[in-house]
């Protein structure tokens, strides 16, 4: 059998005529299955036509014929099970006719007859649903009964009834072990779908607990502390009543950080905690968002902006775009913040026919920056994977004057 073969078996037309998938069993089975059935076919054609000639004196010519399309239909049985029980009963009723009745010699189902349905059964019953083999095992039993009431009367009829009886059980038999092992594969490949089903279940559940205790320890550490700042922030001009104009500015400013930080922080933790629930449709920062953005930003150190992107009112109200813009923009602002605070820091946007681009250009810190709890890091990768979601490129270098500068780039869609 060749690729081109399976193929064409796969086809709709080809289902349409009763013809099945080549593969019977996955893997080495398979093979097996069918290098048995052929096995079985060549021996039935010879040993059919053998016996047919010599025993049943049947003309050379119709007993090859005939034989040979018994051997046909054990391997059509495995992939057009209907013409395989339309060939084995025509060969069949055909070799019980033409049969000649001999003393000792079954009659009027030969030994050869009774393995070639036997075989040809189990393979109907192995692709087919029950019914096509059940209805084939009766239509040969009652057409074999009637090849032997219509034929002469024989002085005993003791052997012709055993080889009627013979015959039907041991197709039968064919018939149930066909269709027990249907039975048995199919159950086995539906247990084999729940079990990958429940895993995938248990994994899921098992996600959704991961993501519940990260919830848990962010409400608790982050949250927390986020709230002690923003409510600490608020209240210093009430609690400190000569504090100055400046250093109050600066307090609201904080409070109004930490309060958009907890705005976000409750999105995040609602999406942990149920990532079936609504938080994914809560609004998200965008391109209008970002004038706001870098006001603040420009109250703790120079920021200037230059160039601007031509977006499309689609390209304008994509929220992927707008989202990304805004968090390359918010986490460059925030590493100069860190890193180098007091730095004059430059936004240019760029465009051409093929990307866009933003780049962050901070100049050398004006004062040592503070201490950090931790190595950080973590807001650069999430913008890199962010950015290459959307096929796009991260850069970051320090500059020759001590400064840094980050360079995103992101393909712009190409227009049908």
């Amino acid at each position: 059998m060749t690729v081109e073969n399976l193929q064409a078996a796969q086809r709709p037309g080809f289902r349409r005529l009763g013809i099945l998938p080549l593969r019977v069993a996955p893997g080495r089975a398979n093979l097996a299955i069918w290098a048995v059935a052929i096995a079985c076919a060549l021996a039935q054609l010879a040993v059919s036509a053998s016996l047919s000639v010599t025993l049943y004196r049947i003309p050379l010519a119709a007993a090859l014929l005939l034989s040979l399309v018994q051997a046909a239909a054990i391997v059509l049985a495995l992939f057009a099970p209907a013409w395989a029980t339309v060939l084995a009963l025509i060969a069949g009723n055909a070799l019980s006719g033409l049969a000649v009745a001999a003393p000792g010699q079954p009659w009027p189902i030969a030994a050869s007859t009774i393995v070639a349905y036997a075989l040809v059964w189990v393979g109907v019953a192995l692709r087919a649903r029950w019914w096509l083999p059940v209805a084939g095992w009766a239509f040969s039993v009652l057409s074999s009964v009637m090849v032997a009431v219509d034929a002469p009367a024989l002085p005993d009829d003791g052997p012709v009834i055993a080889n009627l009886v013979v015959f039907a059980a041991v197709t039968l038999g064919a018939v149930l072990v066909g269709l027990g092992i249907r039975n048995w594969s199919l159950l086995r490949a539906q247990l084999r779908t729940e079990r990958a089903a429940t895993a995938a279940e248990l994994a899921r559940r098992e996600a959704v607990q991961d993501k519940a205790r990260i919830a848990r320890e962010l409400h608790d550490v982050v949250a927390h502390g986020m709230s002690a700042i923003q409510v600490r922030a608020a209240s210093a001009r009430y609690r400190m009543p000569d504090l100055p104009a400046e250093a109050a500015a600066e307090f609201d400013e904080v409070a109004a950080t930490a309060r958009s930080a907890m705005r976000e922080m409750r999105v995040i933790l609602g999406l942990l905690r149920d990532e079936e629930s609504g938080a994914d449709h809560a609004p998200q920062p965008g391109l209008d968002d970002l004038p706001a953005l870098v006001a603040r930003a420009n109250d703790l150190a120079p920021v200037a902006e230059t160039g601007s992107w031509q977006l499309t009112p689609a390209e304008r109200s994509d929220p992927l775009l707008g989202l990304t813009a805004y968090r390359v923009v918010q986490e460059g602002l925030s590493n100069v913040a860190r890193h180098a605070p007091g730095a004059a820091t430059e936004i240019d946007w760029t465009e051409t026919p093929t990307e866009r681009g933003i780049r962050i250009r901070n100049a050398a810190p004006t004062r040592t920056a503070a201490p950090r709890a931790d190595d950080g890091g973590h807001g650069l990768r999430g913008m890199r994977e962010r950015v290459e979601a959307m096929g796009g490129t991260v850069a970051a270098a320090v500059t020759g004057d001590g400064g840094y500068v980050l360079q995103v780039r992101i393909p712009r869609e190409e227009k049908a």
